[in-house]
């Protein structure tokens, strides 16, 4: 809010922070007032008010709060210390020195330096004798509560504190640069210039990864709503269209500008994650040492020669037993089949949902109504090769043949006499393993072709016919249904999000047109922009920023925001 008096502060801070004063985060806008973001952070607090609604773990809360904004190395820290106390016991400058051990950010301020006992003075503290801050104390004397209790303007009270240090008789004697609010400002915003200048090129990155990210996201919401039923459905029929190529797009590995996807080494997405299904299938049934008779022991092959051999001459096993033996064993292959349909499914459905949340976050009841259309032809699909993918394995079940070379040279002759004596022969362990080695072939077989067959299949009948057949579908199902342009709507968060993302993006603009007016800015952004375009470097930072302006520092306007700190 603005302010331009003392009354109009209380009337907003009343109605934004209550009568109960607590913690709280207020922004605050004076044409008189430094550009910059300052935060007035709370002492610690042992002991909870009464009558406030401060919680029991009050002293926990404020000092994470002090530390958090403290911790950000782009922050000034003010530490604030009354000179009336003894200062080796402050909190705020023990707290100060443990997160800025170097000094290079903590500025020490001295208040109430008006009202300490008679004979005492905080010469020795200012000048730092006591404690040594590396970038010093200044001691200032603000306003009594009396004072604020009689509106005393701020201007008023800077006169007056200049008359207190002028008239005293030691703080008078002191050389510049010590006393005064005046002297806090001053050293103040050098300090913020020279941070900011050491920070300047992590900020260019920043200003341009946001610049980026403002653009991005403004285009994923796309323009404000039309009003007319014909411009609503040629914005509806265009983001069908973005829908299905981005959907098309990610199942066949082609890189889209437009679907914002960024480099991620731990998710793979669109064909890579269907192979990688495809590559699991039967992966139980091709490793080393796996066979199809492992199931079965001598006796039970034994057991199903004899079953199946009828009335007919021993020592010719009937085909019946193989089929007896073969099939269980087939029959195993359908369930794996059926999952990685079921699997590929579910994938393309997460994808469209996924690709859906993007493309129509503007209009919650539209995503209703296009996943419902989506999940229909999914369905459609997946329902017809499941069927194509059953009746494979029954093929497989009800009919046995191959024309494989090498099955047909060494499994379909008959069993070739042997040279040893004929004592030591014994024809059913013959029989039995030859049985054993032959159904372990053709099962080997079989795998080894539907594997390739049914990743065909579901490839072609399940992800393909979808590609082909979501965006015809999603026209013809929006063109019959005029409710659909009638309910079309965004919701309030979608408007007031654009809003502020145009308002920041305008701003960080602004702030990029600001650093290249001047010439050493300009060489420094021009670098950091030559970083980012390497694949090498990294961009971007975080934290929170602000911005200060001097008019008496060149260039200081035109530095970015830098936080400062005060707490006490």
């Amino acid at each position: 809010f603005f302010f331009n008096d003392t009354a109009t502060t209380e009337i907003y801070t009343e109605q934004i922070v209550g009568s109960v004063r607590c913690v709280q985060e207020t922004a605050v806008y004076s044409a008189e007032c430094p550009d910059l973001t300052l935060v007035d952070l709370p002492g610690v607090t042992r002991i909870p008010l009464a009558g406030s609604d401060q919680p029991k773990d009050i002293e926990r809360i404020t000092r994470e709060m002090a530390s958090r904004y403290c911790r950000d190395p782009r922050t000034i820290i003010l530490c604030v210390i009354p000179a009336n106390s003894d200062i080796s016991t402050s909190d705020a400058l023990q707290m100060a020195q443990q997160i800025d051990p170097q000094g290079t950010r903590t500025v020490g301020v001295l208040t109430k330096i008006d009202i300490m006992d008679r004979g005492t003075n905080a010469k020795r503290m200012i000048l730092g004798q006591d404690i040594h801050l590396k970038l010093g104390f200044v001691g200032v004397k603000g306003r009594s509560q009396q004072d604020i209790n009689d509106k005393v303007r701020v201007k008023k009270a800077i006169d007056s504190e200049r008359q207190f240090f002028a008239t005293d008789p030691v703080y008078s004697t002191f050389p510049p640069g010590y006393l005064g609010t005046d002297v806090l400002i001053d050293k103040l915003t050098k300090i913020l210039f020279k941070h900011i200048r050491t920070l300047l090129p992590e900020i260019i990155k920043e200003i341009n990864s946001r610049v980026k990210d403002c653009e991005t996201r403004l285009r994923d919401l796309g323009p404000s709503l039309p009003k007319t039923n014909n411009e609503k459905m040629q914005l509806v029929w265009n983001m069908i269209t973005e829908f299905s190529e981005n959907f098309k797009n990610s199942l066949r590995g082609k890189f889209d500008h437009r679907s914002g996807a960024r480099f991620d080494k731990q998710n793979v997405s669109g064909s890579a994650s269907i192979k990688m299904l495809f590559a699991e299938l039967y992966e139980e049934f091709v490793e080393k040492g796996f066979k199809a008779t492992n199931d079965y022991s001598d006796k039970d092959i034994e057991k199903a020669i004899i079953m199946h051999q009828g009335d007919s001459i021993p020592g010719f096993p009937s085909i019946d037993s193989f089929l007896y033996l073969v099939k269980p064993q087939l029959e195993k292959l359908r369930e794996p089949a059926i999952e990685c349909v079921n699997n590929v499914y579910v994938y393309l459905e997460s994808l469209s949902v996924k690709i859906m949340n993007r493309i129509f976050y503007r209009f919650p009841q539209l995503i209703e109504d296009v996943s419902e259309i989506v999940i229909k032809v999914l369905q459609d699909e997946r329902d017809q090769t499941r069927q194509m993918v059953e009746n494979l394995i029954d093929a497989e079940e009800g009919y046995l043949f191959t024309n494989d070379y090498s099955y047909l040279m060494s499994r379909a002759t008959l069993i070739p006499q042997q040279k040893q004596d004929a004592k030591q022969i014994d024809p059913n362990k013959l029989f039995i393993e030859e049985m054993r080695n032959r159904i372990d072939s053709y099962f080997s077989l079989v795998v080894r072709n539907i594997r390739d067959t049914i990743p065909k299949l579901i490839g072609f009948f399940l992800v393909r016919q979808s590609e082909e057949r979501m965006q015809f579908s999603l026209y013809n199902e929006i063109n019959k249904s005029f409710a659909i342009m009638e309910s079309l709507g965004e919701p309030a968060h979608v408007a007031q999000e654009r809003e502020t993302l145009s308002r920041t993006l305008e701003t960080l603009k602004k702030a990029q047109k600001v650093l290249k007016k001047d010439p050493d800015l300009a060489v420094t952004m021009k670098e950091t922009e030559e970083d980012d375009s390497s694949p090498n470097q990294a961009g971007g930072a975080d934290g929170k920023k602000a911005t200060t302006n001097d008019d008496g520092a060149r260039n200081q306007g035109q530095a970015k925001k830098t936080n400062s700190s005060l707490f006490g």
